[in-house]
Order: C-alpha cells, then sequence, then structure tokens
C-alpha cells in the first residue's frame, strides 16, 4: 500500500506534546512491570503516580501526613483512576496488609528514605510485607545520605534483602534520564560521548567531564543522585557490595522468545526527551572481563512509555527486516533487528548497536562536505535499489488527495493555496510514464544520522519508514535539514530565513540541490515533470507529522506549514525554476 505508515496514522493536534507516561521511568529498571500489588511509602508527584497504576493491578500509597494525603488523594479521583488506595498511618512500622503480599515497595521521599530506613522496625516490617522474590526500590540524594547507604544495604543485607541494582542517576533532581550502574565506569564513559552528548557547547563540555571523570572511576563516587534496586532473597544476585546483576528479567525473557541470548549482557538506561512519543533505550554491554567488547554498546533496545506509540516499533522492526531481506543497502548503514515482543502491553525492538558519531559532530557544515555528500549518496542508492515501477502514477495521486484532505482538516489553508496544491495533485494524476514508488526512510534529518570511523553515515530511527514511499521526499527533507545546520553554524537561528536562503534564493546549496535531485531522478527512473509537485507535497507531508506537537492556536507558527506556504508564495521565483526544471 502506497504510503501506508503516513496513512493509517492520526495527525491529532497537540498529542505529541509533553505527557504524564513520560515519568517515574525508574519502572523499566524493575525485574517486571505486571504486578498485582505495589506498596508506595510517601507521596508521590501525581504524574508518577498515574503512572504507576498502570504497572499494578492495585496501588497502595501509605504516607503519615493526612493533609498530603487528602489533597493528592482529592486530585487524583478527578482522572478517574479507580485502582490506587490512599492510607493516612501514625508510622511505617505498622501497616494494615497481609505477609507477603506486596511485589514491590516504591520509598517515595528521595531525602527521607535513609531515615525510614535506619528503623529497624520499618525494615522488619518491608520484609514481611514484600512476596519472596518482592523488590524494594528506592533513591537517595546528597553525599549525607550516601556516605551512609552501605551501612543501610548491610542492615537490609541482615533482614534477606539482596542488592540487585546500584545505579547513579541524570538530572540530579526530577524526573529520571539516565541510569547507569555505578560500578560501570567503561559504561558511563560511553554514554557520556555517545548518549548524553549535547549539542551546545556547554553541554558538550559537560560531557567531556562527565567522560573524564568515568575513565577515572569517580563519577559514581561524586554523582549526588543514586538509585537501589534491592530483592527479597533472590536465589541469584549480587551481595551488598557487588555489581548490577543484569538485566531485567522481562527484557530476558523477550529476546529469549526469539532465541536471543541476553543474560550476559550488562546495560545502561537512557529515558531522554520529555514526550509521551520518546522511546526508553537500553544499551547492553558485553561481560566486564572482557574489556574491548564491554567499552561499546553490542545491542540496543527501544521500548515504549506508552502503548500508543506502539505501531512505531512495529513498523520500526517491519521496516528493518525488508530493509535487510532486500539487500538495498550495505548492512553497516543500518541496525539489525534481533528481535521483537510486547510486556504490559508496551512493544520492544532489539537491535544490533550501531557505532559511530553523531552526524552534526563530524560534519564539515559546509555544500563540499563529503560526510553530507555521502549522506546523500546513499538516499539515492536507496532510492534506486529499491526503485518499484508502477504503470500510472494515478494510485500515487490518489494516496496524495487522501493526505491532502487530511491537511485541509488541520490546517487552515486559503483559497488560492488549496487550488494550488490541487493542480500539483492533477499533474501526479496525469502523468504517462511509469511511477517508482521507492523504499522511504521517513525522517533522515540529521540527527537520525552517525557516522562511522570510516566516515560512513550509518542512518537510525527507522520508526517512519514507508516500503512503498514517494521518490525524492527523502532527499528534500535531508537537505532541509543539512541545510538548515550549515546555516545556523554561520550564525543564523531564524529556521524560515534559512530555508529561504537555501532553498528559494539562487546559491550554492539551492544549485547543489538541483544537481543531485536531477541524478535522483535519473537513478529511480522518475519522470522529473513530477519533481515540483513532489516537492510541495514533501511539505505538506511534514506540516502534518509537525500538527502533533501543536496546539490548535499555534497551527499557524508550525514551521513546515509555513515552509509550504512560502514555497507556494514564490513560486516563480528562479531558485525554484532551477529546481523544476524538467
Amino acid at each position: 500500500m502506497i504510503l501506508e505508515t503516513t496513512l493509517s496514522s492520526e495527525f491529532t493536534p497537540g498529542t505529541n506534546l509533553t505527557g504524564g507516561v513520560a515519568s517515574a521511568d525508574w519502572r523499566y529498571l524493575l525485574p517486571s512491570q505486571e504486578l498485582e500489588h505495589l506498596l508506595c511509602l510517601g507521596i508521590p508527584s501525581l504524574r508518577t503516580l498515574t503512572v504507576l497504576s498502570t504497572i499494578s493491578r492495585r496501588v497502595h500509597v501509605v504516607s503519615s501526613e493526612r493533609s498530603r494525603v487528602e489533597k493528592i488523594e482529592k486530585e487524583f479521583r478527578n482522572q478517574g483512576v479507580p485502582n490506587v488506595q490512599f492510607i493516612c498511618v501514625e508510622k511505617f512500622s505498622t501497616l494494615p496488609f497481609y505477609p507477603e503480599s506486596m511485589d514491590l515497595v516504591y520509598l517515595a521521599d528521595s531525602r527521607g528514605n535513609a531515615r525510614y530506613l535506619r528503623q529497624p522496625e520499618t525494615r522488619q516490617e518491608l520484609n514481611k510485607l514484600l512476596k519472596p522474590q518482592g523488590v524494594l526500590y528506592f533513591e537517595i540524594q546528597g553525599l549525607g545520605q550516601r556516605l551512609g547507604s552501605r551501612k543501610i544495604l548491610k542492615m537490609l543485607a541482615g533482614q534477606g534483602f539482596n542488592l540487585q541494582g546500584s545505579f547513579w542517576l541524570t538530572p540530579f533532581g526530577g524526573d529520571l534520564r539516565t541510569a547507569l550502574p555505578v560500578e560501570e565506569r567503561n559504561i558511563s564513559s560511553y554514554f557520556f560521548s555517545n548518549v548524553i552528548y549535547g549539542q551546545s557547547f556547554k553541554k558538550r563540555a559537560l560531557s567531556r567531564f562527565g567522560k573524564t571523570l568515568s575513565d577515572l572511576g569517580l563519577i559514581g563516587a561524586l554523582a549526588p543522585r543514586h538509585a537501589l534496586l534491592l530483592k527479597r532473597s533472590p536465589e541469584n544476585g549480587a551481595s551488598a557490595n557487588g555489581f548490577s546483576a543484569g538485566l531485567p528479567e522481562y527484557i530476558s525473557a523477550l529476546a529469549e522468545k526469539s532465541g536471543v541470548d541476553l543474560r550476559q549482557y550488562r546495560f545502561g538506561l537512557s529515558a531522554r526527551g520529555k514526550f509521551n512519543a520518546n522511546k526508553v533505550i537500553f544499551f547492553l554491554f558485553g561481560k566486564p572481563e572482557d574489556s574491548t567488547v564491554s567499552r561499546r554498546a553490542e545491542v540496543v533496545i527501544k521500548m515504549t512509555r506508552s502503548a500508543e506509540f506502539n505501531r512505531r516499533l512495529e513498523n520500526e522492526h517491519r521496516i528493518l527486516s525488508l530493509l535487510k531481506s532486500g539487500a538495498y543497502v550495505d548492512p553497516a548503514t543500518y541496525p539489525e533487528p534481533l528481535f521483537f515482543g510486547y510486556h504490559n502491553g508496551l512493544a520492544a525492538i532489539g537491535m544490533r548497536a550501531v557505532h559511530g558519531k553523531p552526524f552534526r559532530t563530524r560534519t564539515l557544515a559546509t555544500p563540499q562536505c563529503p560526510i553530507a555528500r555521502d549522506a546523500i549518496e546513499w538516499i539515492i542508492r536507496l532510492g534506486g535499489a529499491s526503485a518499484k515501477p508502477i504503470p500510472s502514477a494515478r494510485p500515487v495521486a490518489e494516496a496524495l488527495e487522501k493526505l491532502l484532505n487530511m491537511f485541509r482538516g488541520i490546517y487552515p489553508l486559503r483559497e488560492e493555496e488549496d487550488r494550488f496544491l490541487a493542480r500539483q495533485l492533477e499533474t501526479v494524476a496525469g502523468s504517462e510514464a511509469p511511477f517508482p514508488l521507492v523504499f522511504q526512510h521517513g525522517d533522515p534529518g540529521t540527527w537520525n544520522m552517525m557516522v562511522s570511523a570510516e566516515d560512513k553515515v550509518i542512518v537510525i530511527d527507522w520508526e517512519a519508514g514507508e516500503p512503498e514511499g514517494i521518490p525524492l521526499w527523502d532527499l528534500f527533507y535531508f537537505f532541509r535539514t543539512y541545510a538548515s545546520w550549515v546555516s545556523r553554524q554561520q550564525g543564523s537561528r531564524d529556521s524560515l530565513k534559512n530555508f529561504s536562503e537555501n532553498f528559494l534564493t539562487v546559491s550554492t546549496m539551492s544549485e547543489m540541490l538541483a544537481d543531485i535531485t536531477q541524478r535522483y531522478c535519473a537513478n529511480v527512473g522518475l519522470n522529473r515533470r513530477l519533481i515540483k509537485p513532489l516537492f510541495y507535497t514533501c511539505w505538506l507531508h511534514r506540516a502534518l507529522k509537525e500538527a502533533t506537537r501543536l496546539t490548535e492556536k499555534t497551527l499557524e507558527t508550525g514551521h513546515y506549514f509555513n515552509v509550504l506556504r512560502m514555497s507556494i508564495t514564490q513560486q516563480d521565483n528562479p531558485a525554484l525554476e532551477a529546481l523544476f526544471r524538467e
């Protein structure tokens, strides 16, 4: 089906704004996210509590602060979540629950957790309430608490608890975004070089400093925020002062269903991004005694935060599998899929890790940049190798008509703009030449590219891929993101101005675009009369995707809506005439 991924998507304004499930991401560290009873000691944030209600059939919130209990209970009831119980008690040493009834105990007060756990009666009560193999999770903040944590761990070990994981976290307050094993300097070093690497000069400097501390083995000791995961009487696990015991059990179980054994791996967790659509990512490393292997991630696992975005990972697994079987491009230029599955209704995909540096840190940011040229050649090769001509372009016009109708239902098109876009579809429908459908990445921005040690581009994040996609769209979109980066490096931060200078003004960049567009058409067998309608529908498509990050009130400020509008207004300028030449 032409544009199957796109046409089966909903582009509702505001659906990819900051969301409630981008919280409590420490849940991915747990052995399981399918719990019967979860006990929360202390009052977490409303967002955290909402997320916890999705991983346990019953959540019990216990606090000694009656006014806070009453306040959050009232707020929470307004959300209509029925599986959370609020209880006020005088002390945590006597709680109204059956012995061995809890799968997880979560201590919600990171600054008071050490005080609770120093009390023998509280430790004894937690031990009594947890099921065999039940889990205790808590965080500690500040140097004072961390200095006393070893003593607390010994006390817990004496009462049947065994340390399963000790992590240092970023940021140092608020929602978790990174969790790395305290004792694993190589994993921390890798993250500072490849994951926590910032775009600004200040953030890059902090990353370099963090990598230095990691290489010296000091980052775990100096990081002010730690998380501890303990299991009640585990059969196998680390001692109270040992290393992380390995992957969460649910991840290993998912892989095993596909015949992939991950039991020997250690991991670091990245939960970056504040949107519900952002994925949580596990980076898996080999055995610590193998110093060469353990310095680089070998496997990457992506998992959704919300089931509404499962289809993205479902599609990525499908696309990568088809890409592999089709042998359209060098297999070293994309991640190899290893397994796919679900846990607690959330999709997960495992892939062989690819290695390189972020594109933007390696490019020269000039029209002559060899790395940018390699990316362009890669897109042209993918299009040419995967091109599947169909006798008539009419089915393509029909698919684009559906896209235009979706656009009309969202954006406030002027009458003359609507007529112009309709004429572009008529041009496609009237083409008598065979039309080449191509394998399309769908989102080939510079941020979705890495550069290998051999200066070859590696393309990641295939969630928006299309097996029967539209030619030129990947090329136009990559070029826009690259040209914008070139302009930014020259000091311009105005994205619309940058587009105008690179696409709508005769320049080195616009001449480069015209040249590579002609070569692309020749390689895939595309009628050059269709360059113009595919140029305009490309930005229409991008505007639809952008709508999910906008609200009804801000739609007219969207970047791609204005790119489309500006390109229609200036349709007769010399730069576009050169691009559209037949």
